[in-house]
């Protein structure tokens, strides 16, 4: 194709309309769809403020007052219950109590109100606890603001009904803070977490009060009488309660065994009963009764969780630790047991003695409709005990008045200060 040549100019023309007419175009085409993808984000901003709008327009006018209104408020708003939770906080910037009243204005409870979270965005406890977390309601101001509203318990059952058991509510807060078991804030760490810490027992969510029941405890054993103390509740078919004070010797390690065989409950006593030993501090306590507690575990396999306090739990010894030990011990889930008759058996009480008073004092306790926790014991200077339980057992068998049975690991405490009886 010569230059100047018809098929030149033919070819230059058709170029020429490419250029004039199919460039234009492909820039058309181009332009189109970049201009259709801003206008369908202009689009869904648009649409996502019409739809807060509409939100806040909405609860502004309307207010539930059952369930079902609170419910069909949110379907008009479009909103999930985690996105209303953060568009409240992240435009008002609102408290804790203050949007727990904003809720609470609604007219729904707060069991009501938590279950219509939990169950419409199906997240179970720690993806709840997020979305209240991440919106800046903390764990106290939370639980603070229910419990305050229901007069300061009514939360505890509220969490319940959702389906956290107590080790859920109390091991999460804990790891999420970063607490040790038995503290209340960071700053508070228990100082005595990290002392014997499979020193733990589950205590039972509910207590039974067993009513005008006498409980037979004995103390300080075993001992060369505990065979014959066996032999009395058995024949007259009683169950009663030992609190130990063991040693590893193998003659205490074959009562202790013979205690669990006929279906008695046991107890601690400590393993030393040094009094001015075990309640010179906590840390004391704690290594006293693990020694004890092992020793008990070691013959017979019984992880014990009650116990008795040498002296009782009030006693001029302990009263600088008493308190602290009751609390790092409860926190354990351990409970302690005092009494509500003592049979005067340790002060050197005769038989006469104990066959006129510890009746007498049972039928005073029965007619209070009160719990007999009657305190003798099982050591080898209480002679007469022995000589007057057969005794005794036959009175109160023969009577048919009183139930007789062990301290269960149900059974509510009886405590000098506590519930008494």
């Amino acid at each position: 194709m010569r230059f100047g040549s018809v098929e030149f100019f033919k070819v230059l023309i058709k170029v020429v309309l490419a250029i004039f007419f199919f460039v234009p175009l492909a820039l058309a085409i181009v332009f189109g769809i970049f201009w259709a993808k801003q206008s369908t984000e202009l689009s869904e901003v648009k649409k996502e403020n019409e739809k807060l709008s509409a939100t806040a327009q909405i609860l502004t006018e309307e207010k539930a007052g059952t369930v079902e209104d609170f419910c069909a408020i949110f379907a008009k708003s479009g909103l999930s219950y985690t996105e209303f939770i953060k568009q409240i906080n992240d435009s008002k910037s609102v408290s804790a109590e203050s949007f727990y009243k904003l809720l609470s204005a609604s007219g729904l409870s707060d069991k009501d109100l938590l279950k219509l979270i939990v169950k419409k965005d199906e997240v179970g406890a720690d993806e709840f606890y997020e979305i209240l977390s991440q919106n800046g309601i903390s764990d106290k101001d939370l639980i603070s603001a229910i419990a305050k509203k229901n007069g300061g318990e009514n939360w505890y059952g509220i969490l319940s009904e959702l389906g956290l058991s107590d080790k859920e509510i109390v091991d999460y807060l804990n790891e999420k803070n970063g607490w040790e078991s038995g503290g209340t804030t960071p700053s508070e760490k228990n100082p005595y977490a990290d002392i014997h810490t499979d020193m733990v027992v589950t205590a039972p969510a509910n207590y039974v009060r067993e009513e005008n029941t006498v409980y037979l405890t004995f103390d300080d054993g075993p001992s060369d009488n505990t065979y014959s103390i066996l032999q009395y509740l058995r024949n007259y078919g009683v169950k009663a309660t030992f609190f130990v004070v063991p040693n590893r010797s193998e003659y205490c390690y074959t009562l202790l065994k013979a205690i669990a065989a006929d279906g008695h409950a046991i107890g601690i006593h400590t393993a030393s009963h040094k009094y001015d030993e075990i309640y010179a501090s906590v840390e004391s306590y704690l290594d006293d009764f693990y020694e004890a507690w092992n020793m008990v575990y070691e013959a017979t396999g019984i992880k014990c969780e009650i116990f008795r306090f040498p002296g009782g739990s009030i006693n001029d010894f302990n009263a600088k630790t008493r308190n602290d030990i009751i609390a790092e011990m409860s926190r354990r889930g351990f409970r302690h047991f005092d009494w509500s008759v003592d049979s005067g058996d340790a002060a050197g009480a005769s038989w006469t003695q104990m066959w006129n008073s510890v009746p007498a004092d049972i039928k005073a306790n029965y007619d209070k409709n009160f719990r007999s926790v009657v305190l003798m014991h099982d050591s080898d200077s209480t002679t007469n005990t022995v000589l007057v339980l057969g005794d005794l057992l036959k009175k109160f068998t023969s009577e048919g008045i009183y139930k007789f049975d062990k301290i269960n690991n149900d059974t509510q405490p009886v405590q000098f200060a506590g519930p008494f009886a």
